[in-house]
């Protein structure tokens, strides 16, 4: 049964539960290693190799810490077990020759144990902005080629100027703002540049020349693009 249960869902019993904190370290050694190998390009050992022991006290402290709602565990843990080894390295000299697994909640200051949390919370939070920024990005991508836009064509014709930029946002906010001007923009894909100058005092050149970008904007607005739009604002 100890198998079937999801990672996260083991990471919740391990929590409570002794045996199941110390099958799932167990289990987890060679996560462990793989990441110290790749960091340090050293062939570690258990019972020789302090970094391994403190990437298992590591990977025990990301246990306890870990919040599910928080997304994957091991993503996490990896910046745990990284951050703990590389303070290891800045005190090596007061260490001691041994650490056991049984003592990573004794010796240490609270206070820097805590700052140590915070920084490799702050970096897994960091990760998962920006997986959620290549997502949505892969996804206004699509949207943009339903209305005959290439992404690459949208860098390309963005305005440079922060008046002309701010003026286009504008121009976008009125659309979404006019249910009739915003179903004629969806419903025939065109800009509705004459309700647009009957609402706004702004050159119909002006307009065509940034049909594609002001487009773009209505659809980040009226889409699910959050990170983006936290980018636009």
């Amino acid at each position: 049964m100890f198998l079937k249960r999801s990672l996260e869902e083991r990471v919740e019993k391990a929590k409570r539960n002794q045996e199941e904190l110390n099958k799932l370290i167990e289990a987890y050694k060679p996560f462990i290693a793989s990441i110290l190998h790749k960091k340090t390009g050293k062939f570690l050992e258990y019972g020789y190799d302090d970094e391994l022991t403190i990437g298992m006290m590591a990977f025990k402290e990301a246990i306890e810490a870990y919040d599910k709602s928080r997304g994957k565990f091991l993503t996490f843990a990896k910046h745990v077990i990284i951050l703990r080894n590389i303070d290891h390295y800045r005190k090596n000299e007061k260490l001691k020759d041994k650490i056991c697994l049984q003592e990573i909640s004794t010796g240490e200051d609270d206070r820097e144990s805590n700052a140590m949390m915070s920084k490799a919370m702050k970096e897994y939070e960091y990760e998962k902005e920006n997986e959620l920024r290549k997502l949505e990005i892969l996804e206004y991508k699509k949207e943009l080629k339903k209305w005959g836009i290439e992404f690459s064509e949208l860098v390309q014709v963005s305005p440079k100027q922060e008046n002309l930029k701010k003026l286009y946002k504008d121009v976008a906010q009125l659309i979404i703002t006019e249910p009739e001007m915003l179903n004629r923009l969806t419903s025939v894909r065109r800009l509705p540049i004459k309700e647009i100058q009957r609402n706004m005092l702004v050159h119909r050149k002006k307009l065509e020349r940034g049909r594609i970008y002001i487009i773009a904007l209505v659809i980040v607005l009226i889409g699910d693009y959050e990170v983006i739009k936290e980018y636009i604002n």
